[in-house]
């Protein structure tokens, strides 16, 4: 079996972050919001215990189903369907597929006829239900979010860093935790959006750089929509145009796929989509992911086509569940030496699978360094044998897990408070 040295990676990875001067890119995806634990604290005695403030995909699955399930039989029995067709497909059963499913079939379907038993009707019922489920639960109650979230590292190492070239922040989340933390920070965000009253989305400025705040403004472009963004009737030639306000429970621009027929509403996911693309085949492009799960089929065609057509660009996945050889994504990483994976048990590095394994334990001189990306098994220096034993040079790498891969960023450089 292969091997790879945990601290070599975290190595590469600080000295990437470090690089001022480098295009670099994050995408995060659900387990960045499922990260912030609301959990109570455990009793004397017992482990702690994980609750997501926000589910992760399969999580947001479960309530759009009761969501569903709850309008009638019909509704229950096409939702049971609609996750069959995808079971028997091998393809991810998750809520964004499903929700896909049922607007293709809205665009389908003729006056008078039924699909899954519903006419149009009842397909727009279930889309609404839908949206209005996944809005409803990425929108917490202020007192249920905790007074410090690790999107609030994220953003203080945002605010130290003195990049020269500017840094682009890719999600799918709908929620508003990375705007949240950025404005708690103070650090100016630009998103697409521009104007004072009901800001609108301009897509012109994804396309020209001259249009787009220099280094110091972070940009964030939300793959999928937001929970803040709403469809509003412009004046004259204006039409229908995209605005963002405060966040609401309606779900109208959750958009986790192309929406052909809807120009209103595949404006962003285009324009973002694009601006994907351009970051990406930029000369030594770097992007790095956390909390994403590689299953937007449209994301990972535009990654995985990036990383194939140029040789410079590298793409870092930081993994929160453990690893397998057999893993689609661990099989693209073997074939392409310039994608990264880093799983807790182990990962690919330049094409080639291995678990973790340290050449040298770490000691109290490396364990600052060390301890928020790699959870050794290591005695500190001089405890235990002097000789390194097996145990002493396993462990887990941490990195992919938001809350560790935050405190990792906040401890780089000086402490802030």
């Amino acid at each position: 079996m292969n091997t790879h040295d945990p601290r070599q990676v975290i190595e590469d990875v600080r000295n990437h972050l470090a690089a001022h001067d480098r295009s670099l890119a994050f995408l995060f995806g659900a387990g960045t919001s499922s990260a912030v634990n609301i959990a109570s604290a455990p009793a004397a005695g017992e482990k702690p215990k994980h609750e997501p403030l926000i589910p992760g995909v399969y999580g947001l699955t479960e309530i759009c189903g009761t969501a569903v399930g709850a309008m009638g039989d019909t509704q229950a029995a096409a939702w049971k369907t609609l996750v069959k067709q995808y079971e028997q497909s091998a393809r991810p059963s998750n809520v964004e597929n499903i929700l896909s499913n049922v607007r293709m079939k809205i665009d389908a379907i003729g006056e008078g006829e039924s699909l899954l038993g519903l006419d149009r009707g009842k397909l727009r019922e279930i889309e609404h239900t839908i949206c209005a489920a996944i809005a409803r639960t990425a929108c917490p109650a202020e007192d249920k979010i905790p007074k410090r979230v690790p999107h609030d590292d994220f953003a203080a190492w945002v605010k130290k860093v003195n990049r020269t070239a500017a840094l682009e922040i890719f999600t799918t989340n709908y929620d508003v935790l990375f705007e949240r933390a950025f404005e708690a920070s103070r650090v100016p965000v630009f998103d697409g959006f521009v104007g004072t009253h009901h800001p609108f989305f301009y897509p012109e400025c994804l396309d020209d750089d001259d249009l787009l705040p220099k280094a110091k403004w972070i940009r964030l472009w939300k793959l999928h929509g937001s929970v803040n963004w709403h469809r509003e009737d412009g004046d004259g030639a204006a039409g229908k145009k995209i605005i963002r306000t405060q966040p609401s429970e309606s779900g109208e621009m959750i958009l986790p796929s192309h929406w052909k027929y809807d120009e209103s509403r595949k404006q962003p996911y285009m324009a973002y989509m694009d601006r994907l693309s351009k970051i990406l085949n930029a000369e030594h492009a770097l992007l790095i992911t956390c909390g994403y799960s590689f299953g937007d089929e449209h994301i990972n065609a535009m990654l995985y086509g990036a990383l194939d057509n140029r040789n410079t660009a590298n793409i870092i996945a930081l993994k929160f569940e453990d690893l397998k050889e057999s893993d689609k994504l661990i099989e693209a990483a073997v074939r392409r030496s310039n994608l990264t994976v880093v799983g807790p048990n182990g990962g690919v590095i330049s094409g080639t699978w291995g678990l973790w394994q340290l050449t040298q334990p770490v000691d109290k001189k490396t364990s600052s360094f060390m301890d928020s990306g790699f959870d050794s098994n290591a005695l500190p220096e001089g405890e235990g044998s002097p000789a390194a034993s097996s145990a002493d040079l396993k462990g887990r790498m941490r990195l992919g897990d938001f809350n560790w891969f935050c405190r990792f960023l906040k401890e780089m450089g000086p402490d802030i408070q």
